[in-house]
């Protein structure tokens, strides 16, 4: 998508690979200016790190208790969905380190309107609880959450994330929902090809504001890591 990024087309768009000049250290990061905040007692450790051709974002959990993590999010209430669709994309991985868990690991990718591990008031997200995949739509008229069923070879028992294992995710949005402000009807996740959760039932408001983010914490005085190797999202205009 960013070679043919056309304002004619989109009507916002965040492309993110993380292969830029910038620092960890700073208080903004990635090409985007993602801003970072601290969840629980202790920040994350982040770091910039590259393997067989693919740059990355490694969050390491910071081992001061439950729900210490991290906020990586993009300016506030600056994303909107509408009926004429959209797409977040998302790639990700709890990586097969020596200590690393998939039931220690807690994150979410998409959009919200809190920077928090909290639940959203408004936003459309894959969230991991343990390891097990949900999908949410939340809005002030009305929230659904659909629990995945995939197959076990991508998902074990259907539900949960297998470590060492590489995810692509989209999120994609559509349809008009019939509100005054018209908002998607229908949206899905799917990973690695397979649509693992969909629902036709999204009730979020075109009018409703939101913010691009993801979240990585974990359980209690564990350091546990998180691999981020891109985010994209883009939303279409009408024509």
């Amino acid at each position: 998508m960013s070679e043919n990024i056309s304002p004619a087309d989109y009507g916002w768009t965040v492309w993110e690979d993380w292969c830029d000049n910038d620092s960890v250290a700073d208080a903004e990061i990635g090409k985007m200016g993602w801003e970072i905040a601290i969840l629980g007692g202790g920040a994350e450790t982040l770091t910039f790190e590259t393997a067989q051709g693919e740059t990355f974002l490694r969050m390491t959990g910071a081992g001061g208790g439950t729900g210490d993590g991290s906020v990586l999010s993009l300016a506030a209430d600056k994303v909107s969905l509408g009926q004429y669709g959209g797409e977040c994309r998302f790639g990700f991985r709890i990586p097969d380190i020596t200590g690393n868990t998939v039931t220690g690991n807690h994150f979410k990718f998409g959009f919200s309107d809190v920077i928090t591990a909290g639940e959203p008031a408004v936003g459309l997200w894959m969230d991991v609880v343990a390891g097990v995949v949900e999908f949410d739509a939340a809005s002030a008229n009305g929230d659904v959450n659909v629990v995945a069923a995939g197959p076990t070879s991508l998902l074990t028992s259907g539900t949960t994330l297998i470590k060492g294992t590489t995810y692509d995710g989209i999120i994609r949005w559509s349809g008009n929902n019939g509100n005054a402000d018209p908002g998607p009807s229908y949206a899905s996740l799917t990973l690695n090809g397979h649509i693992v959760a969909e629902t036709s039932a999204v009730l979020i408001d075109g009018a409703e504001t939101m913010e691009a983010l993801f979240i990585h914490n974990t359980t209690a005085t564990d350091t546990l890591e998180l691999d981020c190797f891109y985010y994209e999202a883009f939303s279409y205009r009408a024509k």
